[in-house]
C-alpha cells in the first residue's frame, strides 16, 4: 500500500514538474479558434423575434432545445477542438526509452559479503536469497546498466557497469564470504568506488544490500550523498519475525535511509520488493537523469475521448453525414506514389526478388491508405516484427534500431550513418548508435575510435556527453579486460607485444599482447584480444584454458587489488614523512 501511494506521488511529481508542450505554438490556435467560436456564440445568442412573445407562447409556438442542450453541437465543438490543439502541441512529461538501454538507469549494486549474511532465517541463508533477488531485478531491467561492488572488511568491484546481464550472472553466484581477503562488516569502504563506477551520471541509484550497519557507516554515507546526486536504495537482507544468533539490524538501516535521504525496501517473499525497486530506480532516471532521445508525445490518448465525442456528429440535425462521405470518397479515390527500393540483408547471399500475393498487395495498399511509412514501420515494431518494420522505415534512425533489434547490426551500422544533421553530415547521435552497433559486431576497437572521436567534439550535444562517455568507458574496459586476463593465462606479461595486425574484413576488437607459437603447439601463448575476438576458433581455444569457477578469479583479483591500496597508502606515508 505505501509503495504504491509512493509511486503514485512520484508520477504526479514528475507531471508536475516535466510538463511541457513540444510542439507550444500550435497554442497559437487557440487565439482565432476562440474568437470565431466567440462570434458563433453571439451570432446564436443574439435577440429575434420570439423574444417578443410571451414566455407561455413562445414555448408553445416554437421548438428546438432549451437549457443546457442549446447550442450542443457548439458546446462539443469547443471541446473537440481544444482537444485537438493540445493534442498537435504535444503534451509530454516522459521521455521516450532508448532502443538500445543506453538510457536505461544506471545502478551499482554494493552487497554485504560477510559471514552475518550466511544466516538462515532466510532459506537457505540471506545471501543466496539477496543474490536471488538481485538476479530477478537484472531481468526486470533488461539492459540497465548494472555494477557490483561486494564488501566485507574490505571493498571490492566484483563487476563493473555492465548491460550484458549474462556476463553479470556468472560473478555473482560465485560471490561468498570466503573470497574475501579481510573479515569485517565496512560498508562504506565501497564508497571510494562508487564515483568511479557510476561516473557522476545523473539519475543513477546506489542499491546497498545488507543485514544492518554500523554507525561509522551512516555518519560515512550521510557525507557522501549530502554532496552525491545519486540515490540511495536499501534491501534489507534478513527477516524481523525470526530469531536469529545475527538478527537483522532494522533500526541501523532505518537511521541510514533516513540520514541520506534513501528509501528501504525489505525481502518479501513475492517479487514486489523487487518490482519496487525497479519503479524507483526508473522512476529517479526519469526525474533526475540527462537523456539523448526525445521527449515522449503523450497527447495520443487524448484521441480516444476525442473520437468518441465526435460519434455525436453522426445524430440527425447535426448536419456533418456530408463530412464523411466526402472522406471515404478521398480515401477510396488516392492512389498513392509507389517508390522501388532496394533492400540488402545479411540472411541471403545473393539477390532474391520477393513476389507478392495479391492478398499482400491489398494489404499494403490498405495501410498506405492511412499510414505514413514510419507509422506502419512503428506499428510492425510494436508488433517485434522488427525486418519488416526496417523495411517499412523511410527515417533512418528508426530504420536504424529496427535493424538492431533484428540483429542486423552490419545493416544498422549503415542505417545510422545515414542520420544527418541540419549541416548535412552524419549527426552525433547516428554516430552514437552507429558505435553501438559495431560494439554488437564485436569492432570494439572501431567503436572506441568513433566514440573517442565523438567525445573530443567541442560543439557535442550535452545531453549526448554522458552517454558517449559511459559507452566509451564500456569499449575501454573490455579492450583492457579481455588483453590482461590473456596475459594471465599465458604466466608472463614481461616486456612489450608486438602488435598484431588483422586483415581488412577482419573485425578490429581489441589491442595488447600477441601470440608467439605455432597455433597447433600451444606449449605457451598469450593471444590478444584481437585474436581472441577476431576469431572463433582461438576464441574457443583461449576459453579452454581459462579457470572455469570465477570465484577463484575474484579471490585472487580481490587480493591483488588489497596489495595495490596497501602499496598505495604505504608509498603515500612514506612521501608524507
Amino acid at each position: 500500500m505505501f509503495d504504491s501511494l509512493f509511486f503514485d506521488a512520484l508520477s504526479l511529481q514528475q507531471l508536475l514538474t516535466q510538463f511541457h508542450f513540444i510542439r507550444p505554438l500550435w497554442l497559437i490556435a487557440f487565439i482565432p479558434t476562440f474568437l470565431l467560436l466567440w462570434l458563433r456564440w453571439r451570432e446564436e445568442t443574439k435577440s429575434s423575434w420570439k423574444d417578443i412573445l410571451p414566455t407561455h407562447l413562445r414555448t408553445a409556438l416554437t421548438i428546438g432545445e432549451t437549457g443546457w442542450r442549446k447550442q450542443l453541437p457548439l458546446k462539443l465543438l469547443m471541446v473537440i477542438v481544444t482537444t485537438a490543439i493540445v493534442i498537435c502541441a504535444g503534451p509530454s512529461w516522459q521521455r521516450e526509452a532508448s532502443p538500445f538501454g543506453e538510457d536505461k538507469a544506471s545502478m551499482l549494486v554494493v552487497l554485504d559479503n560477510s559471514e552475518s549474511m550466511l544466516s538462515k532465517d532466510l532459506p537457505p541463508n540471506r545471501l543466496e536469497r539477496a543474490k536471488q533477488k538481485i538476479r530477478d531485478l537484472l531481468s526486470l531491467r533488461k539492459g540497465g546498466s548494472t555494477g557490483l561492488v561486494v564488501y566485507s572488511g574490505s571493498a571490492h568491484i566484483a563487476m563493473p557497469v555492465t548491460q550484458d546481464s549474462k556476463v553479470f550472472a556468472p560473478f555473482l553466484a560465485a560471490i561468498t564470504p570466503e573470497i574475501m581477503p579481510i573479515e569485517g562488516k565496512y560498508a562504506e569502504k565501497a564508497i571510494p568506488l562508487f564515483d568511479p563506477q557510476l561516473s557522476g551520471e545523473l539519475g543513477s541509484s546506489i542499491l546497498l544490500v545488507t543485514d544492518g550497519v554500523n554507525p561509522a557507516t551512516i555518519q560515512a554515507y550521510e557525507a557522501y550523498f549530502e554532496q552525491s546526486p545519486h540515490q540511495l536504495l536499501i534491501l534489507a537482507a534478513g527477516n524481523r519475525s525470526i530469531a536469529s544468533k545475527n538478527p537483522i539490524d532494522w533500526a541501523s538501516l532505518q537511521a541510514l535511509a533516513s540520514k541520506t535521504g534513501g528509501r528501504l525496501f525489505e525481502i518479501s517473499v513475492d517479487d514486489s520488493d523487487v518490482q519496487a525497486l525497479n519503479r524507483a530506480v526508473e522512476r529517479n532516471m526519469q526525474m533526475n537523469g540527462e537523456s539523448s532521445m526525445p521527449w515522449k508525445d503523450m497527447g495520443y490518448g487524448l484521441l480516444i475521448p476525442m473520437a468518441f465525442i465526435m460519434l455525436l456528429w453522426f445524430r440527425k440535425g447535426w448536419l456533418v453525414q456530408w463530412c464523411l462521405i466526402g472522406f471515404v470518397i478521398s480515401s477510396t479515390t488516392y492512389s498513392p506514389n509507389t517508390v522501388a527500393e532496394m533492400v540488402h540483408t545479411t540472411a541471403s547471399s545473393s539477390s532474391n526478388i520477393e513476389t507478392l500475393s495479391q492478398w499482400d498487395k491489398t494489404t499494403k495498399w490498405w495501410w498506405d491508405l492511412w499510414l505514413t511509412p514510419d507509422q506502419q514501420g512503428q506499428r510492425l515494431f510494436n508488433q517485434q516484427q522488427y525486418l519488416e518494420a526496417a523495411k517499412r522505415f523511410d527515417d533512418p534512425l528508426r530504420k536504424g534500431a529496427a535493424y538492431y533489434y533484428a540483429s542486423e547490426y552490419t545493416l544498422a551500422h549503415s542505417a545510422f550513418l545515414q542520420v544527418e544533421s541540419s549541416a548535412g553530415v552524419t549527426s552525433d547521435l547516428g554516430l552514437y548508435n552507429a558505435a553501438s552497433a559495431l560494439g554488437r559486431q564485436r569492432e570494439y576497437l572501431a567503436a572506441r575510435d568513433l566514440l573517442e572521436a565523438l567525445s573530443n567534439k567541442a560543439d557535442l550535444a550535452p545531453n549526448l556527453k554522458a552517454p558517449v562517455q559511459n559507452n566509451l568507458a564500456v569499449f575501454k574496459s573490455i579492450i583492457e579486460e579481455v588483453n590482461r586476463t590473456s596475459e594471465s593465462q599465458s604466466g608472463t606479461t614481461d616486456g612489450p607485444e608486438e602488435s598484431f595486425e588483422l586483415d581488412e574484413d577482419q573485425p578490429r576488437t581489441g589491442d595488447g599482447a600477441e601470440e608467439n607459437t605455432a597455433a597447433e603447439l600451444l606449449l605457451k601463448e598469450t593471444l590478444n584480444a584481437r585474436e581472441i575476438l577476431g576469431s572463433d576458433e582461438l576464441a574457443d581455444k583461449w576459453l579452454r584454458r581459462v579457470e572455469a569457477d570465477p570465484k577463484y578469479f575474484l579471490r585472487a583479483k580481490f587480493h591483488i587489488q588489497l596489495r595495490d591500496i596497501e602499496k598505495a597508502v604505504n608509498s603515500q606515508k612514506g612521501a608524507n614523512e
